[in-house]
This record gives structure tokens, sequence and C-alpha cells, in this order.
């Protein structure tokens, strides 16, 4: 389904819609949401709008729909609302039901993990082509992504996803955002007893799993799906022109009580300002937005990082990403030298693939990863 533009005429929240629009009447009634959504004009009328939709189709046992209206409904949420828990069980009970009622074979594991566990569902293939290793990005929940797996699965790979820490149910064990990724990869491949695999990761999961496969040889391959060169660059890329040249100034000089101002200011003039704050500092364990953003200095594929990458490596983008600079996507490529092979593709508006993780035509990011995945293994 193309991308539909200016249903609110707001781009943040015009983004999260076609995130669940792309999967088309079976995750939404595209033609209700299109219609209604665009009265929303704030984030309270957008939590009520996703609620009333979850608890609507969860009465008539539309699961897999009320699963993504839960979704949304917590996504704009702060961590102490009191309702960000219950919309998040809430999303992920329908999606389970939903797999069932489309009768799955899938099985859920808590993997043991530092103390703690590590949330991963794994889609076993009798026929097994091979294996493939999916993670999520900044905040996602892996039930989120099974509907757009399908294909691999009818492609003959087990699929394993996995919450690693900061992610999903991972987090909500108590552990927060981390830059070196082999370290939860290496884990799951561990527990499933993994000798090689191909690795995938979903928006940020663009740097976590090109991160992972510089340090874990077990990862052959390895898909940014798509790019993200640098978490810093692309978190400050959000700020109009001169407040970004401002913002990434006085980091440079680390003037951490002036930042700590300045983002205070902002977040009170804007409600989406201060929930990217406000989760930002979730899901790293930080107590101010200047420590917020010097983490996100670590999710950095610098060129020490690049040269490690000795596997076979597609590099995926969308020309008009509003989330990641497209400049990320050719320093990339000009940073890994040793892989095995490189390939990257930039999708184009007149395709239809240019917003970011190419939301508003998927399958177009779906049908060159698994023809670049029978490639590399003929």
């Amino acid at each position: 389904m193309a991308y539909i533009k200016d249903i609110t005429g707001i781009q943040q929240l015009d983004f999260q819609i076609n995130r669940v629009l792309i999967y088309g009447d079976a995750a939404i009634d595209v033609k209700e949401v299109v219609e209604k959504a665009s009265n929303i004009r704030n984030l309270t009328q957008w939590f009520e709008f996703w609620t009333a939709l979850g608890e609507k189709y969860e009465a008539s046992g539309e699961y897999m729909r009320a699963a993504y209206a839960y979704r949304m409904a917590e996504f704009f949420l702060k961590e102490d609302h009191p309702q960000k828990y219950s919309m998040y069980e809430k999303s992920v009970e329908n999606f389970h039901k939903a797999f069932r009622k489309m009768k799955l074979d899938y099985e859920i594991h808590e993997i043991p993990y530092i103390g703690k566990e590590m949330h991963s569902i794994i889609f076993k293939n009798k026929n097994e082509k091979g294996t493939l290793l999916v993670c999520g990005g900044y905040d996602s929940f892996i039930e989120e992504f099974v509907p757009a797996l399908t294909r691999f699965a009818q492609e003959g790979y087990t699929i394993i996803l996995f919450e690693g820490d900061g992610q999903g149910k991972t987090l909500k064990n108590g552990l927060k955002f981390i830059a070196n990724w082999e370290r939860p990869t290496s884990c799951v491949l561990d527990y499933y007893g993994i000798k090689e695999c191909t690795m995938i990761g979903i928006s940020w999961g663009g740097y976590l799993a090109v991160r992972a496969a510089a340090f874990e040889k077990r990862v052959k391959a390895v898909v940014a799906y798509d790019v993200l060169e640098n978490g810093f660059d692309c978190m400050t890329n959000i700020f109009p022109g001169a407040l970004k040249q401002l913002v990434r100034y006085c980091f440079s000089k680390g003037q951490k009580k002036f930042i700590n101002r300045l983002f205070g200011y902002v977040r009170k003039k804007n409600l989406l300002a201060d929930w990217v704050m406000m989760q930002g500092m979730y899901i790293t364990g930080t107590h101010t937005p200047y420590d917020f953003y010097k983490e996100l200095q670590k999710h950095n594929l610098s060129q020490d990082v690049c040269d490690r990458l000795n596997c076979h490596v597609l590099l995926l983008a969308g020309e008009k990403d509003h989330y990641v600079p497209t400049d990320q996507f050719y320093k990339l490529i000009n940073k890994i030298k040793y892989a095995k092979s490189l390939s990257a593709r930039m999708f184009t508006e007149a395709e239809g693939g240019e917003q970011h993780c190419q939301v508003g035509n998927h399958q177009l990011a779906i049908d060159e990863i698994i023809d670049w995945m029978n490639k590399i293994k003929e």
C-alpha cells in the first residue's frame, strides 16, 4: 500500500499510522483509520483514538487489528503513564492470539542473559534453508515484525527474532539500550546452538546488526534495513537547521548545563520533543537529555568497527527518510572495505520506497533482501 501523506498533518504521527497501513486490512481498517485519524491534533487524542479501536477489534475477535491498535496507543505514552504497561500487554497478547489463529508454528523463549531474561521467538522450518536472525531498533516489539517476515518462512528459513537490551520485554526486565550489540546477539546464537546465520536489523537495527556482525563471526551475512551509521547525528537531525548546528556544537564542547536548559525549553514547547527525550532517557537508563545524547554517541559505526566486517553486507535506504540522513548511506558504503561482498540500494519515491524502512511499500525491501540472499548463496 502506497505511503499516505498528510493524514494528520503531523509528520511523526503520519509515519506511525503508515507503519500499520502497510499491512493493509489484515492489520487495520484502512478506510476508517485514514478518515477518522485526520482529526487527531495531539497525543491525548492519539491515545484515545487507538485505544477505542483496539477495544472494538478485540471485542469482535479481530486480534491482529487489536494488536496493532494497542501498539499505536502505547507508542507515545511516557513510561510513567498508568496505562503504558497495560497497553503493551494488550498488544502482545493480541499478537499471539492472532498468530495462533493463523496457525503459525512458533515457540517463545525467555533466554537467560546477564542475570535477567531476553525475549525471543523462533519460527522453525522443517526443510530449513538457513537461519535468519532478526532484531528491531530503538524501542521495538518483535511481535509487530512477524507479518512482514512470513515471506522468509515461505522461502525455507528458520526465523529467530529477539529483543535485546532496551527493547520490548527485555527492556521491561530492566536491561537498558546498549551500543555493543554483539553481546545479546552472541547470547541468542549460543542459546539456540546456531553455527551460522544471516542477520537483519530493522530501523535502528540497521546499526545494531552491522555492529554485531563486525564482532560476531557466526553472522555470515548482514542486512541494514535501513542503514544507520551514526545514532547521535540521526537523533540531532530532527531539529531545524540552526538549532541542530547549535546542539552539535555545544555537545562537541561538553556544555552539559546549557544543553539541559535548552532541551528543557524545547520540551515545554513541543510535546513530541518531550516524548522523544523522556523515552530516550528511559530506554538508555540516563537522567538528563545531555547524558542521553552522550549515550547515543556510542552508536557509531566508526572506521575501526567497519574494518572488522568480513561477511556479506547489504545496505538499504530510502531517499526521503526523515529519521536517517541520506548521507549516512554513502558514508557507510565508503567505510566498508573488507566485506566478503557489499551491495547497496537506495529506494526512490517513484517506486514507493522512499520512506524509512520503505514504509509505504515494504515489499520492495523484502524482495530485495530475498534476491540478495539467494545470490550470495550461489
